[in-house]
């Protein structure tokens, strides 16, 4: 398998203050860990550690990936899409035919929804989100063949990147990978789970 795995992470203690009414700043912190290291178990039992890539400005999470033998890059900026395309270049570099970027807030993740976005048949793979407006996890094959486009209303945004491209998307629609955490009511459902 020559696709690699990127991941672009912000330090846990910035992350996540749409939940600052519900959730103290530790228990954000907290919360914002859990869900990153469920996101690296599951990717590292699918990824060679030296096909795993993160991308972030926190030396402790850099740390994790780099004790897994992964490659852990400090980001250059304060963009998510920035620091995707840092770690794309990086992995591009280093022999990478596709790439897959996964959100690091998706607590039901399993090996089976991350499967299914390496085995889906068109270049272009989206997951996207309960609303079905964004996008928690990208394929695409071959390594940049689109630009990363995450943000509001990413998955318009992505489909519209691969029309460009004049490349084939499909769009992935699984509870794992479309249960992210932003908001209260997504923290409760999660909960409630």
């Amino acid at each position: 398998m020559d696709t690699h795995l990127v991941l672009a992470v912000r330090p846990p203690e910035e992350g996540k203050s749409r939940l600052a009414a519900t959730i103290d700043s530790d228990q954000r912190s907290a919360l914002n860990y859990k869900m990153f290291r469920h996101v690296l178990k599951i990717g590292s039992e699918l990824f060679p550690p030296g096909q795993i890539i993160l991308v972030s400005r926190s030396a402790a999470l850099r740390d994790e990936v780099a004790a897994l033998g992964g490659h852990a890059l400090e980001e250059s900026g304060d963009d998510l899409n920035a620091a995707l395309e840092q770690g794309a270049a990086f992995a591009m570099g280093h022999g990478a035919g596709s790439l897959l970027s996964l959100s690091s807030d998706l607590p039901s993740l399993t090996v089976d929804d991350v499967r299914a976005m390496l085995d889906a048949p068109a270049p272009v793979a989206i997951a996207t989100d309960r609303l079905r407006t964004g996008t928690n996890a990208l394929r695409m094959r071959p390594a940049g063949a689109i630009p990363f486009r995450y943000g509001v209303d990413s998955l318009a945004a992505h489909l519209a990147a691969a029309t460009a491209a004049k490349l084939e998307a499909v769009v992935i629609e699984r509870p794992g990978l479309a249960g992210d955490i932003d908001t209260p009511a997504d923290l409760a459902e999660w909960r409630r789970r």
